[in-house]
């Protein structure tokens, strides 16, 4: 009660007529005076004095709401609790369904609800029950129970209950901070009850005010998140939620030059071809005069029939937002023939979208070793300090973006096949500290990021993971034909010694025909293609780049695609730096990530620079390692959690700041990309020294600039 003279004895009144269920046996009433300034005290003083089991607590200075229930419930003689404000908008009728509810569903807390009815109230402002509708909303999210009212005044709960919680809230946040401490607990048990609610306004004395809203919102997160890898999961969203402003402001689907522009070309070729043009010869394209602007880039192949060069792969994953852009060009009157606004707008919303995907599974992949706040470090870096940011906003129709996220969801489920728990390989090193920073983690999840304690979870090695990891590899492959190499994680997973490596080949064994499910599904996934190819060219395979592109696999261009000014990956995406030395982090920390990425970066690296065009033409730095940078932010995450945990001050700090800096020159590079202070493919020493701190280009960069040869390239040459 706070400055309620005109409400108190009208509130008393109702609550002592309230006929109590036949289970409850005692009743007492203690009014909690807030340090009132009106007659509200002296009024509940005067009512105490005339009715059995009513006391009267005044206190000193005017704390809250949380403050007065606190000193209510200390003084409390029952096992049982209900909080009833004296303003008289919760109506003292409802409580005996708020305590049927609580004893006869064997509840440890009850909740009033306003909301769950679908009622309105008279005086009851829209935006308030939208807020309030929203807030619970969320609350619901972050306890997993389902919450239709997270501030209505009435909550009943045993004593036992609060003084478990040890409540912090002294102001109308109490409410909020109960509910979900309350409700994390998934073996406190909680319901509901529908109540009246008779709004006041503020002239009546309503006393809740929009920084208390403010609060409460407040409230919700730091509660929900508490404990929780909050850290991470906030990071992937300010990454999206930037780089959706950033597109949206660009826009750069309106550009009749962009999107759909070089290799997209051909990986979109297929949408178009079959489901407008109907006609996957492409024999419409020959001197097409349609009312569609059409932009095809077709091969030939045997018996001079039209091949589109690249596979289908990410014409499968975009099916969808390629309809819904059908829809829109239909709707809006724009060119509805494969090529226009729409159709560009949802490519990038696909881009968006597989990005966030991939992060998604990065951060349950990174938690399963490393500290939410390092987890929170690694994603940041890989999304804005790497070419990725590039092929996700403004390349995202290359496919690098797609198969960064298919690659992650399958390192994912591979980690979840094998059940490798944290705890296997932190207990070797607690004495350096570094079990320390995962056994916070150990109580709460294993390598599969499932619930884990005592004796190990296995995961069921059932029919739908074996195809699921078969369908992923089947895309990834369609998508690059050599990432297929991604399978090394899926065989060497959690080893790291050789009785770990006979262990597995037993279980290969073992598991026999859900492997051979598992390759049933990647075929599956490839017979559309190998249709298509039996129909333009009469083979079931064919390498539709021609024979005058190829790989040299007797001589890679290993040292230049590192190093060279042109192209280097060092040189562009320093980060990559941090990711190779956290290799020998791996092995250290005797992680199950050890030899699985040991084993498929070397082969990643032959084969990405084996190809003609080592530097992969036009584009931003090394862009044929995006698709397995879930790997390599592994392994910088192992260097990171390293650098923490042995106790050196100097190693953290030297990790942390060439970390730190590799970030933001990646970021730099970025920015000088779109600038054209970094050339797409004719990048020399000089001009690299010339742009050197720059955003723009000098007057003289053009003019240091030196062009590849690609036709001496496709001879093997520059090498």
């Amino acid at each position: 009660m706070y400055n309620e003279a005109g409400a108190i004895t009208v509130t008393l009144e109702r609550v002592i007529n309230t006929v109590m269920p036949d289970f409850v046996r005692q009743v007492e009433v203690i009014i909690v005076d807030d340090c009132s300034t009106d007659d509200s005290a002296i009024l509940a003083e005067r009512f105490s004095t005339e009715a059995a089991n009513i006391r009267v607590i005044r206190l000193n200075i005017n704390g809250g709401k949380g403050a007065a229930v606190a000193a209510g419930a200390d003084a409390a003689r029952g096992d049982t609790i209900l909080v009833q404000d004296a303003d008289l908008e919760l109506d003292p009728a409802d409580i005996p369904a708020l305590l049927k509810e609580y004893h006869e569903g064997e509840k440890e807390i009850v909740s009033g609800t306003r909301f769950r009815s679908g009622r309105r109230y008279r005086g009851h402002a829209g935006p308030a029950v939208t807020v309030n509708r929203l807030l619970a909303s969320v609350a619901s999210r972050m306890t997993g129970r389902k919450i239709t009212d997270l501030t209505c005044g009435y909550k009943l709960f045993s004593k036992a209950l609060y003084n478990k919680l040890n409540l912090k809230e002294n102001g109308f946040g109490f409410e909020t901070e109960l509910m979900i401490r309350a409700l994390h607990d998934r073996d406190i048990s909680y319901g509901e009850t529908d109540v009246t609610y008779l709004p006041r306004k503020r002239q009546e004395g309503k006393k809740i005010r929009i920084s208390d809203g403010l609060a409460i919102t407040g409230n919700i997160f730091r509660y929900g998140l508490h404990g929780r890898d909050w850290r991470s999961a906030l990071t992937i969203a300010f990454i999206i939620i930037f780089m959706t402003v950033n597109m949206l402001s660009v826009k750069h689907w309106r550009d009749e030059r962009r999107v759909i522009e070089w290799d997209a070309i051909s990986y979109y070729a297929y949408l178009p071809a079959a489901f407008i043009y109907h006609d996957l010869s492409l024999g419409f394209a020959d001197g097409y005069e349609g009312p569609h602007k059409l932009l095809v880039w077709p091969e030939k192949g045997p018996g001079d029939k039209y091949v589109i060069k690249t596979t289908m792969g990410l014409s499968i994953l975009w099916l969808p937002f390629f309809l819904a852009g059908h829809v829109a060009a239909l709707i809006s009157g724009a060119d509805a023939g494969g090529y226009s606004e729409p159709y560009k707008f949802f490519l990038l919303v696909s881009a968006l979208l597989f990005l966030l995907t991939g992060l998604i599974y990065l951060r349950k992949i990174l938690l399963t070793q490393a500290t939410d706040k390092i987890t929170a470090l690694i994603l940041a870096a890989f999304a804005f300090g790497t070419n990725l940011y590039w092929y996700t906003l403004f390349q995202g129709t290359m496919a690098h973006v797609y198969n960064f996220a298919l690659i992650s969801a399958f390192i994912w489920y591979s980690i979840e096949w094998h059940d490798i728990q944290t705890r296997g390989s932190s207990t070797a090193h607690t004495k350096s500290g570094w079990g320390d920073i995962f056994r916070r983690h150990e109580s709460r999840r294993g390598w599969n990021g499932e619930q884990i304690s005592g004796k190990n979870k296995k995961t069921d090695r059932g029919l739908w993971p074996a195809a699921r990891l078969g369908l992923l590899l089947g895309l990834i492959s369609l998508i690059r034909p050599t990432n297929i190499i991604i399978v090394i994680f899926f065989l060497l997973y959690g080893v790291i010694t050789w009785n770990q490596m006979r262990e597995r080949a037993s279980a290969f064994i073992r598991d026999f025909r859900l492997l051979l499910l598992m390759a049933v599904m990647a075929v599956i996934i490839w017979l559309p293609q190998m249709v298509y190819w039996k129909e333009m060219t009469g083979h079931w395979l064919w390498f539709s780049y021609g024979s005058d592109e190829r790989f040299f696999f007797g001589d890679p261009a290993i040292v230049k695609g590192l190093f060279s000014w042109r192209k280097g990956l060092f040189i562009y995406t320093p980060l990559m730096i941090i990711s190779f030395t956290g290799i020998i982090a791996l092995w250290i920390r005797r992680s199950p990530h050890a030899l699985a990425v040991t084993a498929f970066v070397p082969l990643n690296i032959y084969i990405i620079f084996s190809w003609w065009c080592w530097w992969y033409g036009g584009g931003f730095g090394q862009r044929a390692f995006i698709d397995s940078y879930a790997l390599m932010a592994v392994a910088a995450a192992a260097l990171l959690s390293q650098s923490f945990s042995a106790g050196r001050r100097f190693f953290r700090v030297a990790v942390m700041t060439a970390f730190l800096l590799f970030a933001t020159l990646g970021i730099f590079n970025n920015i000088q990309y779109y600038h054209g202070a970094i050339h797409w493919d004719s990048m020399t020493r000089e001009a690299w020294v010339d742009s050197f701190g720059r955003v723009r280009p000098s007057a003289r960069f053009n003019d240091l600039l030196e062009a590849p040869d690609y036709e001496m390239a496709k001879k093997g040459a520059d090498r």
